[in-house]
């Protein structure tokens, strides 16, 4: 049925204005305590108030202040907010930024309850998200990781700096424990080694912890991956992040599930894909709309089988999965060509689905390579 409803509206309560392009491009990729921290900021704007505490919106919503910290800063790195810091470098103001006109409202934190986050301002990004429908980026070329090699000498006069003693009681503030020495090490690699600056590790942390991923595995794995990619600077780092969100909302729209947010597993999936497989934008998608076609309903773990037989073949690029498919087709010709019995006419493959495609990853290989040559 496609009545149409007639909506009436009698109430007499305030209201406060919401963006149109706040809804529908950055509310549908936030977690719905970033979006509660929002609005509370813009329904504060409307009340014309200029000074607040993080203590009063963290009693509002039942969160912790370090919680309220973690969602502003989500804002700020899609542009939303401009947070300011004092000489001790605590949060002592907010400016809202309007998503289409760039004007600017500002909001003072009150001196008597100012956040000790103690962190380091990052410049935000102030440019509107676009969210593409599909990304087709060119895969990039990844650098080699030195290994993750530091001598007892080194690991001491690191320490004994002053910059790595603050990024250390950072890292402990963000994951909410003491650092074990093998976690402190791992964040000596990160500078030492692969070269970040102790903002970039900020960043870093601070961008795990916000997906609930504390462990520090997890951590390791993606400042390698951002190694891999060339990532040298927050700049970078937010470019590298929201490359991701965007690919998640692609495959989101792949999947035809619009008007929600990933679950945690579903974006390990999608981490699994770019990160461990190395699959380029085009290839997870191309994978998402195979997964529609063939079994007619989304499913991140077909898809994943999909993505899996590809890796196991060497397929990386959407060249290499028509050369695979050629491959296969041919040889179940000749399968059935062999099996058919003699004076009876010999019929067609039915493909079922995507798992019927057992590809002899051997020969793959070494067509694909042979290609590429």
């Amino acid at each position: 049925m496609n009545n149409t409803i007639t909506l009436n509206n009698e109430t007499k309560a305030s209201y406060t204005l919401v963006s149109n392009t706040f809804i529908e491009e950055y509310m549908p990729h936030a977690s719905g305590e970033y979006v509660k921290i929002y609005l509370y900021i813009l329904r504060i704007s409307s009340k014309g108030i200029s000074e607040f505490t993080l203590g009063q919106m963290a009693d509002a919503f039942g969160q912790t202040e370090m919680d309220i910290v973690r969602g502003l800063k989500y804002w700020e790195r899609l542009g939303l907010l401009e947070l300011k810091y004092d000489d001790y470098k605590s949060l002592s103001a907010i400016t809202l930024s309007d998503i289409k006109q760039n004007k600017f409202v500002s909001y003072v934190l009150l001196d008597s309850e100012r956040a000790d986050v103690d962190v380091m301002p990052v410049t935000p990004v102030k440019e509107n998200v676009q969210t593409p429908n599909i990304i087709t980026e060119a895969e990039p070329v990844k650098n080699t990781v030195p290994e993750k090699k530091l001598s007892t000498e080194r690991v001491a006069e690191l320490s004994a700096d002053t910059t790595i003693k603050d990024l250390l009681y950072l890292a402990e503030e963000y994951l909410g424990k003491t650092l074990s020495p093998v976690e402190s090490e791992t964040i000596l690699y990160f500078y030492d080694t692969l070269g970040f600056s102790a903002e970039l590790i900020e960043y870093l942390i601070e961008s795990c912890v916000s997906m609930n991923r504390k462990n520090i595995k997890y951590i390791e794995r993606v400042a390698i991956s951002w190694a891999e990619d060339g990532v040298k600077d927050v700049a970078a780092a937010k470019a590298h992040n929201l490359a991701y969100n965007q690919l998640c909302f692609s495959i989101l729209k792949a999947f035809g599930l619009t008007g929600r947010t990933m679950g945690e597993a579903e974006k390990q999936f999608v981490l699994k894909w770019r990160d461990e497989y190395k699959f380029d934008s085009s290839v997870i998608l191309f994978a998402c709309n195979r997964t529609i076609t063939t079994i007619s309903k989304p499913s991140f773990q077909y898809t994943d089988s999909i993505l899996e037989n590809w890796k196991k073949a060497g397929v990386k690029t959407l060249e290499d999965i028509e050369s695979a498919d050629k491959i296969y087709i041919s040889s179940k010709k000749k399968a059935s060509a062999v099996a058919a019995p003699v004076g009876k006419p010999k019929t067609r493959p039915v493909f079922s689905n995507f798992e019927q495609r057992s590809y002899d990853s051997s020969e793959l290989e070494k067509l694909l390579l042979k290609k590429n040559k």
